[in-house]
């Protein structure tokens, strides 16, 4: 298991007994204990905290190690807003470069895992998203939109290893993969950029599926508007985003 491939599983591991309600807002990590539980060198999970922290998922403070969160509906649609749009950014810069051969592949296993049913399934299905988005963000060639998405990819790809349960969605998935990679195939931009946004739009409403039945519907708490003479400052709620509907 290569080093990225160990902070994901320590990340969603992590993620997933938030999810559940074992590891509760106001808990404590320690790398130490972290890395004893995954039988890792402190070293993975160290990177694994700073990058729950990146996530808004823990609070480190100083003497005091890190604690969790209560992360929200707002949390997890503003991390997947930031995804959309650097992977659609990371798609017109690449859909020139992307090879041929390499898309074939990818094409031929999504259809082989869509021909099959249960853990089989689900692992080719997951296989195959890992290649995808790898594969779109690496051909862009932008070096900082490469280690930005890096920044994101752990909660992603938790979420991803958390929604391969059932065939239902796995295969729905696996439909939306083909129809972005045939689409990358014909070098059609338009085309896949709007795939692309609506497969991750698809994997947001999803995410925030799961929490709520872990959690029911929670949004982050927002500050009153400022008043001038009493009255609400005009265009405050468009200014800020305060207006986000429930």
């Amino acid at each position: 298991m290569n080093r990225h491939d160990v902070k994901t599983r320590i990340y969603s591991g992590i993620l997933r007994k938030i999810m559940s309600g074992e590891v509760k807002p106001g808990s404590r990590l320690v790398e130490e204990a972290l890395a004893q539980s995954y039988r890792v060198s402190r070293t993975p999970a160290r990177e694994v905290l700073f990058a729950l922290e990146k996530d808004g998922i823990i609070k480190r403070v100083r003497d005091h190690g890190a604690t969790v969160v209560a992360f929200t509906e707002d949390d997890i649609e503003e991390i997947y807003e930031v995804r959309a749009a650097l992977e659609c950014c990371a798609l017109r810069r690449a859909i020139r470069k992307l090879r041929l051969g390499e898309m074939m592949d990818l094409k031929e296993l999504i259809e082989d895992a869509n021909g099959m049913s249960g853990p089989a399934m689900h692992r080719l299905q997951e296989e195959a998203d890992l290649r995808l988005h790898s594969m779109i963000v690496n051909a862009s060639g932008n070096l900082k939109l490469i280690a930005y998405m890096e920044n994101i990819v752990l909660f992603r790809n938790a979420f991803l290893l958390i929604g391969y349960r059932d065939d239902e969605h796995t295969r729905k998935i696996g439909e939306e993969h083909s129809a972005i990679v045939s689409s990358l195939i014909r070098r059609d931009a338009a085309e896949s950029e709007h795939l692309l946004a609506s497969h991750i739009l698809g994997g947001c409403h999803y995410a925030v599926e799961i929490y709520r039945k872990r959690f029911g519907s929670h949004r982050r708490a927002t500050k009153s508007p400022r008043r001038r003479g009493g009255q609400t400052r005009p265009g405050y709620a468009a200014e800020t985003g305060k207006s986000r509907a429930a």
